[in-house]
């Protein structure tokens, strides 16, 4: 019968390469994280959210203003939340062509303190559908003979 001696003796060893391998799946864990985080934007309605946020950020509202173009050649509206509040948005890219006729829009990017402004990246309109009616007559309320 064999005597216990009151030394352990690990079975497994950590060698450099383990180390190495363990700090390797680390970083890809801590890269694929931050990596989703930012591809993962917060979805508000309000403006007070979007400006407290310090992140990129997705902010659906109204048109508040039909806007203009600034000394830079950015495009500049008002874009008004569900409460009322006005905030300026600094866009970039050229008006979208349908712009006036939006039925609310979805403007993807960040609020910039200095500015006073949501820079946005990108713009989504919503314009009225050509399913919906427009001369006061539902389509299925259209009887055919």
């Amino acid at each position: 019968m064999a005597t216990a001696t009151g030394s352990f003796q690990p079975r497994f060893r950590l060698t450099p390469i383990h180390i190495i391998g363990i700090g390797m799946i680390a970083l890809a864990i801590g890269l694929g994280w931050a990596g989703l985080r930012d591809a993962f934007r917060p979805y508000t309605t309000s403006i007070s959210e979007a400006v407290d946020s310090d992140r990129s950020v997705q902010l659906k509202g109204f048109l508040g203003s039909t806007g203009g173009y600034d000394d830079k050649n950015n495009f500049v509206f008002d874009l008004q939340d569900e409460r009322g509040e006005l905030m300026k948005v600094v866009y970039a890219k050229p008006r979208p062509a349908n712009f006036e006729q939006a039925i609310s829009l979805v403007v993807v990017g960040r609020y910039d303190t200095q500015q006073q402004a949501f820079l946005a990246d990108e713009m989504l309109v919503q314009c009225p559908s050509k399913y919906q009616e427009q001369d006061g007559t539902h389509p299925e309320s259209i009887k055919v003979n």
